[in-house]
């Protein structure tokens, strides 16, 4: 089923989600205009995380309706940890190739000369393609992760807490880069995020998960504080 408005690229519908009798949303809906950089905020358990496997496809067991545009093109930004014990020691080059068939079914990236143009999207040269993935900063590995989103030539990016293991100044270089994906390449993007803070000024629009539902809020409403705990003071409408 398509989006009925041109502009909304998201559709989300009376999402209702249980694990037993911890309901996680109640009739939930919000939309999407194609095009925005949208923030996903709320405190720990409040179901990001279970929200984005919906949106993605990934939970199959809810009730409810997720309508997208046509024609999007999905891409995921996963969240990284520095505790993951599976770490291999391959290089970005290794690391793309051989995770872009298992996200995107892409098993024509052997071409040394497409990554490099993904990763000079993002900012980073050619000489990065030997470096172990995992001997980077947070901010660099970062961008490896949406270099290969990129791959999938996505109109639609959806990043879970992408500075979870990023440096201040990498952060806000980070923000720039995805300013930049959204403006120069109109690229909708949603973050996942527990941090007001840090995206409150890139948004054109935050959902807040409260109470299993979603509130639809303008980041102006969260410059009078910096706790998410204020955003039910200010003038966020289910």
């Amino acid at each position: 089923m398509d989006a009925k408005t041109n502009n909304i690229i998201l559709q989300v519908n009376n999402i209702y989600k249980a694990f037993g009798k911890n309901v996680v949303f109640k009739n939930a809906s919000f939309s999407v205009v194609a095009g925005d950089i949208v923030g996903i905020i709320g405190p720990n358990g409040s179901g990001k995380s279970t929200l984005a496997n919906i949106i993605l496809g990934f939970d199959s067991e809810y009730q409810g309706e997720i309508v997208f545009n046509n024609d999007v093109r999905i891409a995921y930004v996963p969240q990284f940890s520095n505790s993951d014990k599976y770490m291999l020691p391959l290089s970005v080059y290794e690391f793309i190739r051989s995770t872009a068939n298992a996200y995107y079914g892409l098993k024509d990236v052997m071409n040394k000369s497409v990554i490099i143009k993904v990763l000079q999207h993002v900012g980073l040269d050619k000489k990065y393609l030997e470096q172990n993935v995992y001997s980077l900063s947070g901010g660099e590995r970062q961008r490896v992760f949406i270099a290969r989103a990129l791959l999938n030539n996505p109109n639609f990016i959806l990043l879970d807490e992408p500075l979870a293991s990023v440096d201040y100044m990498s952060r806000n270089e980070l923000y720039s880069l995805l300013q930049h994906l959204n403006q120069t390449h109109n690229i909708t993007i949603m973050i996942i995020s527990h941090d007001i803070d840090s995206i409150v000024n890139v948004c054109d629009s935050i959902f807040y998960l409260d109470k299993a539902s979603v509130k639809d809020c303008k980041p102006k409403d969260f410059l009078k504080g910096s706790k998410t705990t204020q955003a039910l003071k200010y003038n966020c409408k289910i």
